[in-house]
């Protein structure tokens, strides 16, 4: 799969932030307080390469970058640790094509079941080899779509249970390519970032492989 690079870069001043467990700026150490509340440990801090930056647009901002194959920074988002009516919009994104890029491959193996969620905070909570959808959504156009069929990777489809008839979509619509998909019953929390580790294990493990009666079964239950 051959696609067109697009420039990104990071906010001036970006820092890792789990070399900030000490730092003097009362900001820092608010955003790692967040982070730490937020689920991470030092393991995810550094596979994910979690940071903040001296940027005033970034202030107050936990930074997740997103890094390609070969290891080129593809995109990024921020989410800002506290929101208020004076500052209602919580993520800033790059402003790329989402469907262009596969969030943090750099951590990825193809040829290992693969796990999906649909935020970059959702892989707090999941195994290693995951990686989102930034979103619900996984069509045949998206880069992401082209590698797992690609390499015949197993799917754990970890998406919140509010859109699970999207996850019967995408599975089926993995199927039709020979790609096997798991569901995982995500009806324990709100979202995935909601979880424990401890939860997140055990719907992992619980989960069943989606056969094509599973979307005429949900239908069904419609009526």
């Amino acid at each position: 799969v051959i696609i067109e690079e697009e420039n990104v870069f990071l906010p001036d001043g970006f820092r890792l932030l789990v070399e900030e467990f000490n730092s003097s700026d009362p900001n820092v150490r608010d955003i790692f307080k967040y982070a730490i509340k937020r689920g991470f440990n030092k393991h995810k801090m550094w596979m994910l390469k979690i940071g903040c930056s001296t940027n005033k647009e970034f202030y107050r901002s936990l930074i997740m970058p997103s890094f390609d194959c070969n290891g080129n920074l593809n995109f990024y988002t921020s989410r800002k640790i506290d929101v208020d009516s004076n500052s209602p919009v919580k993520y800033k994104n790059a402003n790329i094509s989402k469907k262009n890029i596969v969030f943090n491959e750099i951590n990825i193996d193809w040829k290992l079941p693969l796990t999906l969620v649909e935020g970059p905070l959702d892989l707090i909570k999941t195994n290693d080899n995951a990686t989102c959808l930034l979103g619900s959504s996984l069509t045949e156009d998206m880069y992401l779509f082209k590698k797992i069929v690609e390499n015949k990777t197993k799917i754990n489809l970890a998406l919140d249970n509010d859109v699970y008839y999207k996850s019967l979509k995408i599975a089926k619509t993995l199927s039709q390519y020979d790609v096997q998909v798991s569901i995982l019953d995500t009806r324990s929390a709100d979202d995935v970032g909601d979880m424990s580790h401890e939860q997140f294990d055990k719907i992992l493990n619980e989960s069943k492989v989606y056969k094509e009666n599973d979307t005429l079964l949900a239908k069904i239950a419609q009526l």
